[in-house]
């Protein structure tokens, strides 16, 4: 079967949807993949692309290369953070966008979207292509049993949340896209919720219930299959020396990463993680940007641009990162517990489920952070049981194939429709 899959924002928008698309490729599937960064980034060049057809929607520089999304007034994970991160990063796109939605669903059998993609379901409803919809944050899915704003205040309260929300958000979202409905005499979508975000063919949510309960009133054509991960090539990597050296020189370090939020402020925020290491007397393996800094000279602080997460997370006692669903589910494979400092948007989600999970303590939040207080959660975290939870977590998570599971409930979804 022709399949193609749609992706809009960073890096963790686009591998999880790169893994799914190698996942139908290798059970024989035709794959396209459109996608949209707002970093402005070209994964052309990546090796794993090989087989799969790439269309870049990348808006042709509309917004200056070094916009910062996590540089937005608002609260993270705010609906007003989202409501600008949208106007900011996807309108700009949308014709784009929407040329790469028409392309795919006029050379398909099968469309795959990520949740925000509204040009998409334009194209499908327009050249009546069916669409799957594929979920990479829980949050984004209405349950009585969970409140929308992070604080639980009974069913009949989440309800009138999420309806509230649900009718601010269809009115004042997706503007542009709005106008390309017009224009194609489509009507306007009543319900972001039920049409845009979820997909009565099949809605894929991309995490695992090792970590996280499926709620009891999901319907049954949402999936939880797990978190979508890209094939391991680092099955050949070997640290280096200098780094097996620092390992055996004393007690498992700390991990500190920001991700690919260090780009955005990376003289800054790396330094709040050497002071943080200082100041907890911990010893600590620093993941930054070295090339464009001075690295500190401290024996109990290793400096490293680039290792992979499945490598070095097992070899460390706790992970200290931004909260990105990848880094996420990275430490959590490794079964080691985590400190959050989220920046913004899903990142405070992940946060908070980590801690509900035991596995970590509050979620921080990156504007204003001082190195006092990641170093007061170091020491919360060490006395904790945080590390048998993880530990736990992992063991079962080890055991998943979230691409495998994605592909099958997409390879029955489209027998028992017919497609």
């Amino acid at each position: 079967m022709r399949i193609g899959l749609q992706t809009w924002g960073t890096d963790g928008d686009f591998y999880p949807f790169l893994a799914l698309a190698i996942g139908l490729k290798q059970a024989g599937h035709e794959v396209s993949l459109a996608y949209t960064s707002i970093n402005g980034k070209d994964y052309s060049t990546l090796k794993a692309t090989e087989g799969i057809r790439l269309i870049k929607a990348n808006g042709n520089g509309k917004f200056p290369s070094n916009a910062n999304p996590y540089a937005i007034t608002a609260k993270p994970g705010s609906f007003r953070e989202y409501s600008k991160l949208l106007k900011l990063f996807f309108d700009p796109f949308t014709d784009e966008m929407y040329a790469a939605s028409k392309q795919l669903c006029m050379e398909n059998e099968l469309v795959i979207g990520h949740a925000v993609c509204h040009t998409l379901l334009t194209a499908c409803q327009k050249f009546n292509c069916p669409r799957i919809s594929l979920v990479l944050t829980p949050l984004v899915i209405r349950s009585k049993y969970v409140s929308p704003i992070g604080i639980q205040l009974g069913a009949f309260i989440n309800s009138f949340l999420w309806n509230i929300g649900g009718m601010v958000a269809t009115k004042s979202w997706f503007q542009q896209a709005k106008s390309i409905r017009i224009s194609e005499g489509l009507p306007p979508v009543k319900s972001l919720q039920k049409e845009l975000f979820t997909s009565e063919l099949l809605t894929i949510v991309a995490a695992s219930e090792s970590f996280l309960s499926r709620p009891k009133d999901w319907a049954e054509n949402i999936r939880m299959t797990g978190f979508l991960n890209l094939p391991s090539t680092h099955s050949h990597w070997k640290i280096p020396t200098e780094l097996r050296e620092f390992l055996d020189a004393g007690e498992p370090p700390v991990y500190m990463t920001f991700g690919s939020c260090m780009q955005f402020d990376v003289e800054a925020s790396t330094q709040l993680l050497v002071d943080a290491a200082r100041c907890s007397g911990k010893r600590a393996i620093i993941q930054s940007d070295w090339s464009k800094l001075i690295k500190p000279n401290d024996s109990n602080i290793y400096c490293i641009e680039s290792a992979p997460h499945s490598e070095i997370f097992p070899l460390c006692s706790l992970i200290l990162h931004h909260g990105g669903a990848g880094t996420t589910q990275a430490a959590l494979l490794a079964g080691k517990p985590c400190i959050v400092v989220a920046h913004g948007f899903d990142q405070v989600y992940w946060g908070d489920q980590l801690k509900k999970s035991g596995v970590s303590g509050k979620t921080l939040i990156r504007r204003h952070l001082k190195s006092e207080t990641i170093v007061q959660e170091i020491f919360r975290l060490i006395k904790s049981d945080a590390g048998k939870k993880s530990a736990l977590i992992g063991t079962k998570m080890r055991m998943e194939n979230g691409v495998v599971n994605a592909v099958k409930a997409i390879e029955s979804s489209i027998a028992e429709a017919g497609i």
